[in-house]
This record gives C-alpha cells, structure tokens and sequence, in this order.
C-alpha cells in the first residue's frame, strides 16, 4: 500500500520546518505569501490530504513528556534541546508537551534513584499520553506501559518489552570506526589498547565493545583491557591512573561514552603518548581535538536524537503510524578538519 504523504515529507522536500508547512496549509498568519504559495504547490504535487491537521483538531489534546536522565546534563541538555525544538514545531496540533531532566551529578545515587522514580510515577500519575526518556532502565517503565503510556526510549534502552521502541546511533558502527582509526592511527600496532566504557549492561556500551572486539579480527589489535567507569568522571580518572601504572605500554584508549574528561586528565599527568578516540563533543574536547591530544570522536547526535524521537512519539500517537523497534542514527566522526561543523 502506498505511504501517505504528511506534513514531514512536504517540509523535509521543501527544506522548512513542519511548523511553517502547518501554519501555510491552514491559512495562519506569520508565513511569507511566496512560501505559502511553494507549500501549497508542493502539497498538491505530493498528493497530500490534510488527515493529520483534521485530526489534530478534532481529538482530544495530546500530553507528551520527555525525560532526560545521565550523569552528564550538557549530554542529555543536547537530547531535550532537539525534542523542545520539535515540540516547537508540533505547538500547532494540539500537543502539549513537558519537560524533565536531572542536573544533580551521577546518576547512580540514591538522591538520583529518587528523582527518577517520582518521575515516572509522576508521568504515570498525570495523565500523559506518550514518553520519550533518556534514561536507565528500571522496572517502573513497564508499568508505565501497562498504565496506557506510550513509552519510547532515546540513547540508552531499557528492556525491549518496556518501551514501545528505541532510538540511537549505531553503537556497534561507532566500535567499528574506533578500532579502524586506532589501528590506522597507532604507530606500533603490537601495543595493546584498551576501552574505557560505561555500564556493562547497558546496551548502546555493550554494543560499542562489540563493534570494536568485531573490526579487530580485520584491522588486528591488541585488546588489552575494557574497563567501566559507570559515568561517574572520578571513576574514570582513578581507574585511568591504575591502568597507565599497570600498563607503560598502552598504546591507545577509546572511550565509548561520554564520560572522558577523567580520562584525558589521567594521561595528561602521566603524560603518555597514546592514542586517543572519545565519543561525542564539549568544550573541553574541542580544544583537545583542535590541538591533537584527542585524535578523533564519534558522535552520536543526541539532538536528533530527541528531535526525531519526539516527533515519531507525536506520528505514532496522532496518526496512529508504526514506528520500527529500533531506530538507528549513523555515527559521525569528528576531526580537527571538520570541527566547525558540529
């Protein structure tokens, strides 16, 4: 059967946000008279019929929420940045859409158990439609979905039955990427390397390990050890610092998540020459990549991430419209040369 044309695809053809599509179709104001005209053409080029401004104004509001949940908040601020902008674009269908996050430090505190817990009860209790969570996993999300709620999961999954379905990069690509750069990038490939990761059982780092363990048996490399740090940046540091003492002749380091700053300041004071893969991007590893001591990170995105996660929520309860059980984003690499761009 055919896809039926929506407002996603008019924008994506025309480059312009669905707000502005909206607000061209129904005759609001705040539109310039030429784009409205090119979206009304377009429209009609497309096939489009308005089913899902029809249905917007004739059901009940829509209550979504978005949680963002990690150690890190310049991490999960990047996530609940793409869903407000995308709750910016849905404030035309009548969508209400609320906003949680914790900013208190390492998720894996009794103080942050608490936080996440009154969340979601929170949710459960307040009469939202849909969630989209950045977050742990915790038995409270399958009774979410038991309640009603529509539960879908960015970055870090939960359990498959808890959730409706999940978005992410492509952790087991990014491990792939890592080891191919190291291996190009490290001088003397018999050195061993090793994997700072986060949670052993948490999928998106199980699945970087995965990759990277699956591209040595191609680009060979010595995998000397993969050790967890659990996202807390003082674990990293002081098992950084054990590490380097226990193995002068480490070659090369991939942190797989966020959480790199502890290891950056652990070989900065030994001052070993390694190489060095992170994921992501902050102040503090741009300037490390723009003066070389960080010779690449992989980006997962998580803006769009929570961009298009909220968006999917919003199809799949408005349009009653399948979403797949695993949406994936394609890692990025970045380098010095590329380094504006993101």
């Amino acid at each position: 059967m055919e896809k039926r044309v929506t407002i996603y695809d008019i924008a994506a053809r025309l480059g312009i946000s669905t707000a502005t599509v909206n607000r061209a179709l129904t005759g609001k104001p705040r539109v310039k008279e030429e784009t409205r005209e090119l979206v009304l053409k377009t429209a009609a080029e497309m096939g489009f019929k308005p089913n899902t401004l029809a249905r917007s104004l004739a059901r009940r509001r829509l209550k979504l929420a978005v949680l963002g949940f990690t150690s890190f908040p310049e991490f999960h601020g990047q996530f609940l940045k793409g869903a407000r902008d995308a709750g910016a674009e849905l404030e035309d269908f009548n969508t209400q859409v609320d906003y949680f996050s914790y900013d208190d430090g390492a998720t894996n505190t009794p103080e942050s158990d608490a936080f996440l817990e009154q969340t979601l009860r929170r949710i459960q209790d307040g009469g939202y439609d849909g969630l989209l969570a950045l977050a742990r996993s915790t038995p409270t999300f399958r009774e979410l979905g038991e309640s009603g709620v529509y539960v879908a999961t960015a970055v870090n999954d939960v359990e498959p039955d808890m959730r409706r379905f999940h978005i992410c990069y492509n952790g087991f690509v990014a491990g792939r990427i890592a080891a191919e750069l190291i291996y190009c990038w490290m001088p003397d490939r018999t050195r061993p390397v090793a994997i700072a990761s986060g949670w052993k059982d948490m999928r998106i780092h199980s699945a970087t390990v995965s990759g990277f363990e699956a591209q040595t048996k191609q680009t060979p490399l010595n995998i000397g050890s993969v050790y967890y740090n659990y996202d807390n940046t003082d674990v990293a540091y002081e098992s950084t610092r054990r590490l380097l003492e226990a193995c002068p002749q480490l070659g090369a380091i991939y942190v797989n998540t966020f959480n790199s700053s502890g290891v950056i300041r652990a070989v900065r004071e030994t001052g070993r020459e390694l190489v060095l893969v992170t994921s992501d991007l902050n102040n503090e590893l741009r300037s490390c990549i723009q003066s070389g001591f960080v010779a690449a990170s992989i980006f997962q995105n998580q803006y769009e991430q929570g961009r298009r996660g909220l968006h999917s929520l919003f199809q799949a309860l408005a349009n009653d419209e399948p979403v797949q059980d695993v949406v994936m984003i394609t890692p990025e690499i970045i380098l010095s040369s590329n380094l504006a761009l993101f």
